[in-house]
Order: C-alpha cells, then structure tokens, then sequence
C-alpha cells in the first residue's frame, strides 16, 4: 500500500470516529455498545423478529429447510437465507424447532447509519450473520371432536452475530405464548387461531437492562390435504416510550406439500415499528415417518 493510500485510510478513518463522537455525542467514557438501541425499530429486520402464530397443535413431522427473503425499505435494502429444522420428540406432544440466519447482506443509507449509530469500525459492512432461536413446543389441549387445539411454546435466542452494524443483539432473549386454535363447524377446513404471551430481551436501554413486551396475534388458517393457507396479524408491545419497541405485522403464508417436499411462500408487510415489506420463498424436507 502506498503512502497516499495509507493516509487516506487514516484521514477517513479520522473522520468516521469523529462523525460517530458527534452522532452519540460520545462522553468520551461509555462504552459505544450502550448507543446501539436494542429495539425493533432501530435494528435490522432479523434482531427481534415477532414470532409466527402457531396453530395449537405440535409439528410431529421432522423436517429440515431453506428459505430466502427479499426486504423491502427505503433506507435499509435487505436480503437473507433462513435455516429451519423441527424434530418431534413424542408425536402430537412434544417438538423443538430452530431457527438461524446464517447470512444477511444489507445496504443502509448515511440517515439509517446516523439514527442506528451504527461504530465506525462497521460503517462499510453489508453482510452480518444472525441469533439463533430454539423453540420447545408441547401440547396442553387436544380435542378433534370440538375442533379445539391448544399448546405452548418456550423460545430462546442464543446470541451469535455481532451488534457493530446494528443488526442484530447479540445479547440472550426469551419468549413463551399460548396458542389456540377453533375450526368451523360450517367449515372444517377453516380455523381461528390466536396467541398470547410475553417478549423479553436484553435491552440496556437508559439503564433498563431488559425490556418486557405482551406477545400476541390472531389470524385464520385454512388447511386441506396438502395444501395450507394463513392469514394473521401479530406483534409485541414494549414499554419504553418512542423507542420503537412496539412492532406489529401483517402475514400471509401459503404452503403447498409434494411428497416429501414442501414447498412455501411468505409476505409480512410492517404496520408499526417495522418498515419493512417481506418476500420470502423456501423449501422444506421431511424425513423419517
């Protein structure tokens, strides 16, 4: 490298570090961790995503996939792959699934890098990989007569990206939610499905070391033979004030199984606290009986 080029590098480092001082207006003594605000809104679309509305009843078929999803926004361009795998550990009552994106290539504009206050040391990144989540599910109510289903679920992210670019958290979080499911009788195909249950993660947010949200949603799913639609709002209400901890979705998914295969595409469109418009299309294979 020449002398030129070494002292470009070394000026527009300069600058970068004084931009960041600037942004935070930096005390010259915390941590620049603490500037990176732990919410939806001021993260990557992947940091803290709403859980999916289950259906009341436990996955018995063991399957690993693939998905790759397009997000939509104006200053945050993003793109991922998402891995899934489920495996049933007693049939109709008890699974674990889990779920990482391994990567995540984004290009952010100089307004989303000031606002996140994105370190310097990460200002030219575009790819990040994300947490992975680990969800217990297990059955508490099933009755085919009534049409009536119910069952729990207990998640937790296990920290593995980085929070440089302001991605991700890198930082421990859990979730549990009930859910329920209610089929017509005028139209068995047809169900009523909702969640209920609560968010918590690290936050470190004004001294707050954690913010606790209410989880919920609700939704209806149609499902006949090898073909299933789904259609819900949901989303999770934190509690600190306008720091955008209060994402609430649209979602719509259609899954179509062939075989051992099956196949499935995802839209979610942000209401609140998430401006982000989302195409996904994936894969799963199902193994075992």
């Amino acid at each position: 490298m020449s002398v030129m080029m070494c002292c470009t590098f070394l000026f527009c480092r300069a600058q970068s570090y004084t931009w960041w001082e600037n942004t935070v207006h930096w005390d010259g003594v915390t941590p620049w961790e603490r500037y990176i605000v732990f919410t939806a809104g001021f993260l990557g679309p992947n940091a803290l995503p709403v859980p999916h509305i289950t259906n009341g009843s436990i996955d018995s078929v063991n399957s690993i996939g693939m998905s790759g999803d397009v997000y939509f926004s104006k200053d945050d361009h993003t793109q991922d792959i998402s891995l899934y795998a489920n495996y049933c550990l007693v049939k109709n009552k008890v699974s674990f699934d889990i779920y990482w994106v391994p990567v995540e290539h984004f290009d952010m504009s100089y307004d989303v890098k000031t606002e996140r206050h994105v370190f310097p040391l990460h200002y030219y990144d575009h790819f990040a990989k994300g947490d992975v989540h680990l969800n217990t599910n297990i059955q508490l109510f099933n009755n085919n007569v009534k049409n009536i289903h119910s069952s729990l679920r207990i998640g937790y992210r296990f920290p593995s990206s980085e929070i440089g670019a302001a991605r991700f958290t890198d930082a421990p979080g859990y979730y549990f939610d009930v859910s329920f499911a209610k089929g017509f009788h005028s139209h068995p195909t047809l169900k009523w499905i909702a969640m209920a249950g609560g968010y918590f993660w690290q936050a470190e947010i004004r001294r707050h070391p954690q913010d606790d949200a209410f989880l919920f949603g609700s939704g209806l799913e149609w499902n006949k033979k090898n073909l299933r639609i789904q259609t819900s709002v949901a989303g999770y209400l934190g509690y600190f004030y306008r720091l955008r901890d209060k994402p609430i979705l649209y979602r719509a998914s259609l899954e179509k199984t062939i075989k051992r295969k099956i196949v499935f595409f995802q839209f979610q469109q942000g209401l609140h606290n998430f401006n982000y418009t989302t195409i996904g299309l994936g894969m799963k294979y199902r193994f075992g009986k």
